[in-house]
């Protein structure tokens, strides 16, 4: 019989921005709700319940996420490291963010949120007032047990963009007063920022055990600024080159708008010796280039020839046929032109001919 096991429920937790607990990243709290602050979570039924099936060789439907991308064989989350303990934390401080990203939402950017406000496209409250340490006071104290007992090895930190609020800092403060700094600190950030408040950040990590940074960058050149509001070539390649000895990987979402410029992303990881991880996009899911019509995806096929990576990511992410959602794609991006003072057809003028098709 084949393995249905997870390990993630055994031996890691993702806390959210509001202080609800979940194993991993891929389980929404506000589907699948596993405790309110790590107490509640740890001891609850929730987890028992789910640590018995898959102890049982179960599929446990708050894990569809997983199941659902294996069924088309997609690699997924699931894992088994078969260790004892939480040994590792995935934390979202708060979605306190300077971008708007078009393939993200007002949960994980303020500056989403403000916008949202204004058109009001996404149909959900998703103001974030608090950090996620107002919500848990229990949270500090137990991150510090666990890394002074040397069970807690990895605390990963994102938001939002971590590197750009108060909670980040209260956050490594506290680990370094309370002797708690033996832990390997990963971050997922814009890399838009690396000095807060005249804080030097670097400097900071150099009293942890190690750190690795995955940096988000959804491809390269107008097409990334277009689709990464507030994204600047200049200073990201300026934070790259300063932080490069922390950066071990550049994560990019495969969707519309970074399809075109993902040989670029191979040439700079290549240039400085990092892992390229791709992503694919989901939502929303007009943004998925499972939908670009045929005669573009051939195009993308010769265009990723060269590159074996790339040739892996069409199969996997762009070589599907679903019906096409062009019309819903370019409305999308016109509206929030309208707001931006951007211009989606200017930036993909291959992509007019979905609109006009009316498709």
């Amino acid at each position: 019989m084949e393995s249905s096991f997870c390990s993630r429920p055994f031996n890691e937790m993702h806390i959210e921005e509001n202080g609800n607990v979940t194993p991993c990243c891929v389980m929404p709290s506000n589907r699948f709700f596993m405790g309110k602050g790590v107490k509640e979570y740890f001891y609850g039924d929730s987890l028992k319940v789910l640590k018995q099936q898959f102890t049982s060789n179960e599929k446990p439907n708050s894990c569809e996420y997983c199941w659902n991308a294996e069924d088309v064989n997609l690699k997924t989350h699931r894992i088994d490291n078969k260790a004892e303990g939480i040994h590792q934390i995935h934390i979202r401080l708060n979605n306190v963010c300077n971008f708007k990203c078009r393939m993200c939402n007002p949960k994980f950017s303020s500056a989403w949120e403000v916008e949202n406000r204004k058109h009001n496209f996404f149909q959900h409250d998703y103001m974030t007032q608090k950090d996620v340490f107002d919500y848990d006071p229990n949270l500090l104290p137990f991150i510090v047990k666990l890394a002074k007992s040397n069970q807690l090895k990895f605390l990963n930190i994102s938001g939002g963009e971590p590197l750009i609020t108060d909670a980040h800092y209260k956050l490594l403060t506290f680990l370094l007063d309370n002797g708690a700094n033996n832990l390997i600190l990963g971050y997922s950030t814009n890399l838009s920022n690396l000095t807060y408040k005249n804080i030097d950040l670097m400097s900071l990590w150099s009293k942890f055990y190690k750190v690795l940074i995955e940096v988000s960058c959804d491809g390269w050149g107008d097409a990334v600024e277009y689709s990464r509001t507030g994204f600047k070539r200049d200073i990201f390649m300026k934070n790259f080159i300063k932080a490069h000895s922390y950066i071990n990987r550049i994560n990019c979402v495969v969707n519309i708008y970074s399809v075109w410029t993902l040989p670029y992303i191979e040439k700079i990881c290549d240039k400085f010796g990092v892992k390229p991880i791709y992503s694919p996009c989901f939502l929303p899911d007009f943004l998925n280039p499972q939908h670009l019509y045929r005669e573009d995806k051939d195009e993308l096929k010769k265009l990723y020839e060269p590159y074996p990576r790339l040739r892996q990511v069409f199969n996997d992410y762009i070589d599907r046929d679903k019906v096409t959602l062009g019309k819903d794609m370019c409305e999308y991006n016109l509206l929030l032109d309208s707001y931006r003072g951007t211009d989606f057809f200017k930036t993909f003028p291959q992509y007019r001919k979905y609109y006009d098709s009316g498709s």
